[in-house]
């Protein structure tokens, strides 16, 4: 009677068939962890019986009859997680948590869960739901030699019900458990629902557990060395050799790392992770989707495409353009989630688990005595620190996680603070001395603004000089180019912010690449934004003031590879928006510029600006920041709302960096042209600006809930947000 109960459609998968395939997953996943001290026998007896009831929702005739034609539709996993509940009330009512993981397998977890699935009948034959409990059973006792609960009395109660019968239970009384969880019930709650979860998409996609990767030092190198001569940046095998402060890196406790740009951070850091433990995966965090995706391409010619993935909120579409139509939706999903053995990310990935977001329990439990690499740890504003803070200490003294925590400036306030979170007996602090009294740049700092300094770009560009222009909002970028590119008709000249469509971004950013490999003058006009992105070497740079941190990082694209002679970091004053918009830090800015003066025209040693970074930031306190105070209790606070283990869904306001209040729009101009394209297409057409301007444009929806709004856009010059008092009748 089973051999017609289909679990899925196209290709036809009977049920019967996936519950093996989820059981043989399961029980991958028990040897796997079977030696962590907090999942008992008890533990696995219940998550099992959580594997084999999740799909018995299936059998009934309002799944196999109605599911596909939407009519009387009723979610098989109300069902399922009844059934489970009528197994042993008593004992699911003291110990609810396998149960939601089952009732939250494929809808989030929150107060409106099944409200739909009410005054509907439920329709299950005898006959199949008989022989699928028997079913059960025999796969059951093949694990577990304890009674099972085979009675009549059980198997006759999910028989013919109306969906109302249960869902009052369900409402009334099974809800009420949520108010007696408490924060260890989270974590017991997590490895239910990520062991299910991971059954469950693994033997749907038919297919088998990630093999567990390891490399050593010998085997890391020959990679290196192998990509190196594929990139004709290598002749001679001899030639290449660990650097010390990268063979220093060969240690088991948390590292605290601090060395200059293009001193080989990422390997050392992968020498540190190949003292992994058995099962455990490796996490790359970065500041950027730009950064993400340069450092995905690099491990991935290290590792391979099967161990090695990207995630961000782009990453769907990067990846479909990677694989044309072989990435399908499951795999994204298991990407998002961590299942392959190194997840190179932004930072926010992780931090959103903390807030119950977005698959948060898969997230979490493939973070188990994980190696995580955090690089460019200093450029977090105090609110994203304070979360990258209590997501160490979470990860690190839950689930066993060891972090690499690196940046090219690491103040020394930051530091112990940094030392104290990981533990000053656990944490190595390992610093790159041979680079320490080395001098790439000359400093020069000026009183002149940058529009008196455009005939120096001019002629520096003419002369065949890469040259790059940094400020500090889009507006000026915008404006700096307007009036270079009436001079510079003829050079590669280029503004590059974050207020490009993604398809344009992708473009300009294979541009500058490729400018790269020339030997002839350009110019780069951008923010901020190319601080941590794009690994580019050029000649000279002028920049707006900014903090001393941010100016080394800036710094750190000229004369990247510390083979060029009189190459220059020239220095002019802040706007007044900046002062008040962009960086608000007290004295922070004058600090920095003050400092740099004082030493104005000297060829600046790494030490020397490291020591900089110290005395301008002597009088900043970062633990009496509000910002990173609220950020150290808001996942305690969010977590107790939801009882700890409800999900935060995406229309609650949760932002992992401050200024986040964004949203993506598409530019006006594409409107009709997209009118026949998919989302695919259209999200290459998306760009992120701040939810306030979508009062001051004219926008509209269209039937894939795109928003487009009225705004000026330009691939030479991005958005614009121009003022326009006949905005929508301009646009009619």
């Amino acid at each position: 009677m089973l051999d017609d109960i289909l679990a899925k459609k196209n290709p036809d998968e009977l049920l019967t068939e996936h519950i093996k395939n989820a059981v043989n997953v399961w029980q991958n996943l028990r040897n796997k962890y079977k030696n962590l001290p907090y999942l008992d026998n008890e533990f696995w007896k219940y998550s099992l019986l959580s594997v084999l009831f999740h799909d018995l929702g299936k059998i009934s005739k309002n799944f196999q009859k109605y599911h596909y034609t939407n009519r009387n539709y009723l979610r098989h996993e109300f069902i399922s997680g009844i059934a489970l509940i009528a197994l042993d009330v008593k004992y699911y009512e003291n110990n609810p948590l396998s149960i939601w993981a089952i009732f939250s397998h494929h809808k989030p977890l929150n107060d409106s869960l099944f409200v739909k699935d009410t005054n509907k009948e439920i329709v299950i034959e005898q006959k199949p739901l008989f022989d699928f409990f028997e079913f059960i059973e025999i796969v059951f006792n093949e694990h577990f030699q304890d009674k099972f609960y085979n009675n009549s009395k059980y198997k006759s109660y999910v028989l013919n019900k109306n969906s109302n019968d249960f869902y009052y239970f369900f409402k009334d009384k099974f809800f009420q458990t949520f108010n007696t969880l408490t924060k260890k019930d989270r974590k017991v709650y997590i490895f239910y629902k990520a062991i299910l979860n991971e059954a469950d998409w693994i033997s749907s996609g038919h297919q088998s557990p990630i093999v567990e990767l390891k490399y050593d030092i010998k085997s890391l190198r020959d990679k290196i060395i192998k990509n190196l001569i594929a990139q004709e940046k290598l002749r001679n095998v001899s030639d290449f050799k660990f650097r010390n402060f990268q063979l220093n890196s060969n240690i088991t406790k948390n590292v605290i790392a601090r060395a200059p740009t293009g001193s080989g951070k990422t390997e050392a850091s992968l020498i540190w992770a190949s003292n992994k433990s058995k099962n455990s995966r490796i996490f790359y965090l970065l500041p950027t989707k730009v950064t993400s995706n340069a450092v995905y391409s690099r491990l991935k010619n290290y590792f391979g495409e099967i161990n090695t993935t990207v995630v961000h909120s782009s990453a769907f579409l990067f990846q479909k353009e990677e694989h044309t139509d072989d990435y399908s939706y499951l795999e994204y999903l298991k990407d998002k989630t961590f299942f392959k053995n190194i997840n190179v990310c932004t930072v926010d990935q992780i931090l959103t688990q903390g807030f119950n977001l977005g698959y948060w329990e898969l997230k979490t439990f493939h973070q188990i005595n994980s190696k995580i690499i955090v690089d460019e740890i200093h450029l977090y504003e105090p609110y994203t620190l304070g979360l990258i803070i209590s997501t160490i200490e979470y990860l690190k003294n839950e689930f066993g996680a060891t972090f690499y925590l690196m940046s090219a400036t690491m103040p020394t306030k930051l530091k112990e603070i940094l030392t104290r979170t990981l533990g000053e007996d656990r944490a190595e602090f390992i610093f790159d001395k041979e680079f320490l009294k080395s001098a790439r740049n000359e400093f020069i700092t000026t009183d002149k603004s940058i529009d008196k300094l455009f005939s120096n770009i001019i002629s520096n560009v003419k002369k065949g000089k890469k040259v790059l222009c940094v400020v500090n909002t889009v507006n000026e970028a915008i404006r700096i180019y307007e009036e270079l590119s009436k001079i510079l008709k003829k050079y590669n000249l280029m503004c590059y912010h974050s207020r490009f469509i993604v398809k344009d971004r992708l473009e300009k950013e294979k541009t500058i690449l490729d400018w790269e490999k020339l030997d002839k003058g350009c110019l780069l006009i951008a923010t901020q934004v190319i601080e941590v992105s794009l690994d580019i070497d050029y000649d000279i740079l002028f920049t707006e003031n900014a903090p001393i941190d941010a100016i080394i990082q800036r710094a750190g694209r000229v004369n990247r590879k510390r083979d060029k002679a009189g190459t220059k970091v020239i220095v002019f004053p802040h706007s007044n928006i900046t002062a008040e918009h962009v960086y608000k830090v007290n004295n922070i800015l004058q600090d920095s510029f003050s400092i740099l003066k004082k030493n104005n025209g000297k060829r600046l040693t790494e030490k020397e600006l490291v020591c900089f970074v110290d005395k301008v930031y002597k009088d900043f306190n970062l633990e009496e920041e509000p910002e990173y105070k609220n950020a150290l209790n808001i996942y305690g606070e969010i977590q107790m709302q939801k009882h700890y283990i409800k999900d935060v869904t995406a229309e609650e306001k949760i932002f992992t960096r401050n200024g986040l209040d964004t949203v993506d729009i598409i530019p006006m101009k594409f409107r009709e042209q997209l009118s026949e394209e998919t989302k695919q297409v259209k999200s290459k057409y998306l760009v992120s600006v701040r939810k306030s301007h979508l009062n001051a444009f004219y926008k509209e929806y269209d039937k894939d809930h795109f928003i487009y709004l009225n705004v000026q856009y330009t691939f030479e010059k991005g958005v614009e947000f121009v003022e326009n008092k006949n905005n929508l009748i301009e646009f009619i």
